[in-house]
């Protein structure tokens, strides 16, 4: 734990204390490595003060090789990837899609460039299924129901991308479910027909249930202390092989953090 002796953003602080880069401290801070006054603070523009408490625990980039891997044969694989990593390839495989550095779940990669290729077309053709599970702010008053709207880049915040509902957007599709409630919280699951970016956080934050830890569009919120990732998991990912015509499905076990609520 480090205590302010005078006044500066966060980020200036962290670099007179730390041997990190600049990018490196942005990067830890977006993985909620930081508690300032004992509240997670993601962005280094922050400003801390005389007295202040800053204690700083970078999360270590995860070694190439030691993703779960979920399931393999010799044209892909499908891998478990934590909350808090971005997604890189694993030594061998082309990455097919991308999870946001904060959801954690199914990741697929392909083992050859003409798997890559036929995968990516499968995603494209909406052929892919993809089952995710979040932890909101609050319940839906429907216990099932559809978010369709179209969006867009909005803005910006603190240096990130902000996208949302825009006359002039993408469609966007998300069906979701209601799988349990409890005091002020729900477990919903989510099956996103389109692939926008940041679809998911999008449509839940505008429905009025921000996901917990999402600290970008639900940065409003107050979440319990216990919240130190963004609570999206891609939970399944399934489609038909499209060289062997076999039906492939993993499935990412549930993170302890999601079953305290």
């Amino acid at each position: 734990m480090f205590r302010v002796k005078k006044g500066s953003s966060l980020l200036q602080f962290l670099k007179e204390k730390t041997p990190l880069s600049g990018r490196e401290i942005k990067r830890a801070l977006e993985n909620g490595a930081c508690r300032l006054n004992g509240k997670i603070e993601r962005f280094g523009s922050a400003k801390v003060a005389e007295g202040d408490r800053v204690t700083f625990h970078p999360t270590k980039k995860v070694p190439e090789g030691t993703l779960q891997v979920l399931y393999q044969d010799p044209t892909l694989t499908l891998f478990n990837k934590p909350a808090g990593t971005v997604s890189a390839p694993e030594k061998g495989h082309y990455l097919v899609h991308r999870l946001d550095k904060g959801t954690s779940g199914v990741l697929l990669m392909a083992r050859t460039l003409p798997i890559k290729k036929d995968l990516e077309a499968l995603f494209k053709k909406r052929e892919v299924n993809k089952i995710y599970i979040a932890l909101v702010k609050g319940a839906p008053k429907k216990e099932k129901g559809t978010i369709e709207n179209t969006l867009g880049k909005k803005g910006s915040f603190h240096g990130q991308t902000l996208y949302g509902s825009t006359p002039n957007g993408q469609k966007a599709i998300t069906h979701y479910k209601v799988l349990s409630k409890t005091k002020g919280y729900a477990l919903l699951e989510l099956h996103p027909e389109t692939g926008r970016t940041h679809q998911l956080r999008v449509h839940l934050s505008e429905l009025g249930h921000p996901i917990l830890g999402d600290f970008l569009y639900g940065r409003e919120c107050t979440f319990p202390k216990e919240i130190d990732r963004l609570c999206l998991h891609a939970y399944r990912l399934s489609f038909v092989h499209p060289k062997t015509g076999k039906k492939i499905q993993a499935t990412a076990p549930l993170p302890k953090l999601f079953k305290m609520f």
